[in-house]
């Protein structure tokens, strides 16, 4: 029998230990873009012989990697339980409930960045100038010249950020707008599968979807991809070796590792143009896929992935990944500048900058991850009393 025979409810515990894994790898990406540019080299001109960009276990590191994973596993999850049990109010569900399940806990990391503006908490651009780091300097490339931070704007940003994509008080929600269209676009896609084609023809509807969201946005791409994976899995219960799973797993860890055709990477240049801006993407979602399949086809692999501990990284995962920035632009860049006026070695100042980061991160994710518990029931509840009543008025 396979894991997702076993894993028929709401709840992937493995794939959301995934997640929290990939928001830990965000944070590591954009650590090293604040505090030490020339170790990745995922800035251009930041970039030497030395750096690790283009090396196999670059996934580590790749936060690039990690945001594409995050949509191809949005895809794979918000249709699994409508695939498996075939209720359409489960679907409807999820779309009605996706808006506001997302909105508050985002929000109120706009309007905590709001206040560390006006408190004067923020230190990225004293501590820019001794990394010397662009992305630092401009605010995680959310920084506008003249910029004012405003209360209502903070609150309205969080709000509105998933359809203007506009994340000035935390540039980490760019990814908001994105996620939330993407969303959508999975209901509509499990409806089509199910309704219309009624799961025939999947192969060629694949081919045909894929690339027309690959050719009209990239971001659209992996959440398509997840769609159809999770279709497919839930149609085809056959459980693959666990050796094959493991492999598979690996090969998906060294495509999530892929920004340049360099090093490990070189093959890719092969790859014909009109594909070639579209590698990162490909390459990324191919990777993603791999271990969501090798995950879900093996019991062995999903049980060991299904610990207490694992699970608590999956349930902080989205408000880690939603305050790190601000963590690393206010609280690591103060201790980073404190340590190099102290002569802290630049080596040591960055294992105690990242243990603060880590440490600090963690610790708000945590509060935060309960009240996302709390919201996500109330919002369960109040859009399925909404439907309830909606149906007896009908």
């Amino acid at each position: 029998m396979s894991a997702k025979l076993e894993s028929g409810n709401n709840r992937l515990f493995p794939l959301e230990a995934y997640r929290g894994i990939a928001a830990f790898i965000v944070l590591v990406h954009h650590f090293f873009l604040g505090f030490s540019p020339y170790t990745t080299g995922l800035l251009g001109d930041a970039r030497n012989k030395d750096s690790l960009i283009g090396q196999p276990y670059f996934a580590l590191f790749n936060g690039t990697a990690a945001v594409g994973f995050f949509f191809t596993l949005s895809g794979f999850v918000l249709c699994w339980s409508y695939f498996n049990h075939e209720n359409p109010q489960k679907l409807l569900l999820a779309f009605l409930k996706r808006f506001p399940r997302l909105a508050a806990t985002v929000t109120i990391t706009t309007v905590a960045s709001y206040c560390l503006f006006k408190l004067g908490f923020y230190y990225f651009h004293d501590a820019s100038q001794l990394s010397l780091s662009p992305w630092l300097a401009t605010f995680a490339y959310g920084w506008t010249p003249g910029f004012e931070p405003s209360f209502w704007g903070a609150l309205t940003q969080g709000m509105t950020t998933f359809f203007t994509g506009v994340a000035s008080y935390n540039t980490n929600l760019w990814t908001m707008k994105p996620e939330f269209y993407g969303s959508m676009i999975v209901f509509m896609l499990a409806c089509f599968i199910s309704v219309i084609l009624e799961y025939r023809y999947l192969t060629y509807a694949f081919i045909i979807i894929s690339i027309s969201a690959l050719f009209y946005n990239d971001f659209i791409f992996p959440f398509v991809a997840g769609t159809f994976l999770s279709v497919y899995l839930t149609k085809n219960k056959n459980e693959i070796p666990f050796l094959a799973s493991i492999a598979l797993i690996i090969f998906g860890l060294y495509l999530l590792g892929y920004m340049i055709p360099e090093k490990s990477y070189a093959w890719a240049s092969a790859i014909p143009d009109i594909m070639k801006a579209h590698t990162q993407t490909l390459l990324h979602t191919l990777g993603s896929a791999c271990i969501i399949f090798a995950t879900m086809s093996n019991q062995k692999v999903f049980k060991n992935l299904n610990g207490k501990f694992l699970r608590g990284i999956g349930k902080i995962s989205f408000p880690l990944y939603l305050v790190h920035t601000l963590v690393i632009c206010s609280l690591s860049s103060y201790v980073y500048i404190k340590l190099a006026n102290h002569g802290i070695s630049n080596t040591q100042s960055l294992i105690i900058v990242f243990i603060v980061t880590a440490t600090t991160s963690i610790a708000l994710a945590v509060p935060l991850s309960r009240f996302d518990d709390w919201w996500v029931k109330q919002v369960n509840t109040i859009t399925r009393k909404l439907l309830k009543e909606k149906q007896l008025v009908h």
